[in-house]
């Protein structure tokens, strides 16, 4: 049975996207490579909308919202006072990392940051509710993926957690939902939320060191109350390279599968885990994790894929690009097509491929990966378990 591709996005999606400080005109960079390709074509348009505050309320706190809020209101009239007012009330120690909810350091405030929000978690949203409706699909969300933002503030340049507010939305409709997170730092945010419940299992894949953020993530992590077991991680040290990794994702992924049987799968596919990122630590090109998504497709799972970190801005449009045209059974020229507005990114080789050699060196010992594998299959069968 055929499957559709779908693809979320309209001029104000892309508008809100580009202006999280951390990604700065990154969604309209990988929006138009993907468009100089043609790929729009081979896909079917989903015109996200709008969240609102009760749509934020599903999963965050009412005071993180009114905090989103305050800053939307205040920068009505004071758009230009607003970065003085927030260290007026820090100095005065009326605003901390706490108080402010996240809303300061790796996550500062702008005018129209609750429009940035409700464009983001709407995205997401919508893209959840069309695939309830219509279940054989692929749809594809390249803005959101924001993992790491807890339900009382922002963290890890994520304002809203748009996957969790994406999965509630599946929970109407599918009962066992598999999370998978490739990004190279871990779900937290989105770990902590389903912690405890079986109708969501999250599976994730990241590098996990002494002071490698977030610093969850281990193989101990696994859940907590009912849903005890049901938080799965495969932590991987420092410079991990192609082979080791489709290896054990395969494995594990099919594992989990057959175990959880899931009706229904959310992808996070964060950027940063492609080797050459400023915030990433792999020896990973495109192609890996191309493979390790198209093992999961092979599934026939609905699936919904999104985005997530990802620094090296030029390189993090290139895999979405190439993941894309992989979805769509599309083979890309080599060259940037040169009619592309932002060709100029992509030099000095003008080329869709990452050409950087991997040099990190790799951490990761055949022992330590096998013991982290059977620590994943061990507790599978400790805590029991199977589909709800």
């Amino acid at each position: 049975m055929s499957r559709t591709i779908k693809y979320v996005y309209n001029d104000y999606l892309l508008e809100q996207a580009d202006r999280n400080p951390a990604v700065k005109g990154r969604a309209s960079l990988t929006h138009n490579l993907i468009q100089s390709y043609g790929l729009l074509t081979q896909m079917e348009r989903i015109r996200p909308i709008l969240a609102n505050t009760a749509d934020l309320r599903g999963f965050h706190t009412p005071d993180y919202v009114k905090q989103l809020n305050n800053y939307e209101d205040f920068s009505k009239t004071h758009s230009n006072e607003i970065d003085d007012s927030l260290k007026e009330e820090e100095d005065n120690g009326e605003c901390n990392l706490s108080d402010c909810h996240g809303l300061s350091y790796d996550c500062p405030p702008w005018p129209g940051v609750k429009d940035y929000v409700c464009a983001i978690a709407g995205a997401t949203m919508t893209a959840c509710d069309v695939l309830n409706k219509h279940k054989n699909e692929v749809i594809i969300n390249w803005c959101g993926g924001w993992h790491h933002a807890e339900k009382d503030k922002a963290s890890g340049f994520c304002y809203v957690n748009d996957i969790v507010l994406g999965i509630l939305v599946l929970t109407t409709k599918f009962r066992r939902i598999l999370y998978l997170d490739l990004d190279n730092h871990h779900g937290d945010g989105v770990a902590n939320a389903f912690a405890a419940t079986k109708r969501v299992l999250c599976l994730s894949f990241h590098q996990y060191e002494c002071g490698y953020y977030p610093g969850s993530g281990s193989c101990q992590d696994k859940g907590s109350g009912n849903g005890l077991g049901y938080n799965i991680n495969f932590p991987y040290k420092r410079g991990i390279t192609g082979d080791k990794y489709t290896k054990y994702f395969k494995s594990i992924f099919s594992l989990v599968f057959d175990t959880y049987q899931p009706n229904v799968c959310v992808i996070q596919c964060g950027a940063d885990v492609i080797v050459g990122d400023p915030l990433g630590g792999t020896n990973l090109v495109p192609q890996d994790l191309i493979e390790c998504i198209q093992f999961v497709l092979n599934y026939e799972m609905p699936c919904v894929l999104l985005g997530g970190g990802g620094y090296n801005l030029p390189n993090a449009s290139r895999y979405w690009c190439q993941l894309t045209a992989a979805i769509c059974g599309q083979t890309l020229d080599e060259d940037i097509p040169s009619d592309n507005a932002n060709f100029l990114r992509y030099g000095p080789d003008y080329c869709l491929h990452i050409k950087k050699v991997p040099t990190l060196r790799d951490e990761n010992k055949v022992e330590y990966l096998e013991q982290q594998a059977c620590a994943v299959e061990e507790n599978l069968k400790l805590y029991k378990v199977y589909p709800v």
